[in-house]
């Protein structure tokens, strides 16, 4: 019994200490709608989120960029809010959520 409430605490703060660890790295733009998503050249699109004069950088090498892609075309079309994780320091869209 004590054995498996040792081995239940380890899991719990192992799986919770690799969340914090994996966002540590991002800044996050809450409810932002897309403003302009251009493609430049064959393995970037420049992405402009409400009325922030800076751009972000979405790369086709990303895990998920199809859907990040969908998402944002879909933000910009039907002026969706979402939220956007950026990496600290690249400005490169790193995590996309509705």
């Amino acid at each position: 019994m004590f054995r498996s409430i040792r081995y239940l605490t380890f899991i719990t703060v192992f799986f919770s200490c690799g969340a914090k660890h994996e966002e540590k790295n991002i800044q996050w733009y809450h409810a932002q709608v897309i403003e302009q998503l251009e493609p430049q050249g064959d393995s970037v699109y420049r992405v402009q989120i409400g009325i922030m004069a800076s751009s972000f950088w979405l790369t086709t090498d990303t895990k998920h960029f199809s859907k990040h892609l969908s998402l944002l075309e879909n933000s910009l079309t039907n002026r969706k809010a979402l939220d956007i994780g950026v990496e600290n320091g690249s400005n490169k869209i790193i995590l996309i959520k509705k």
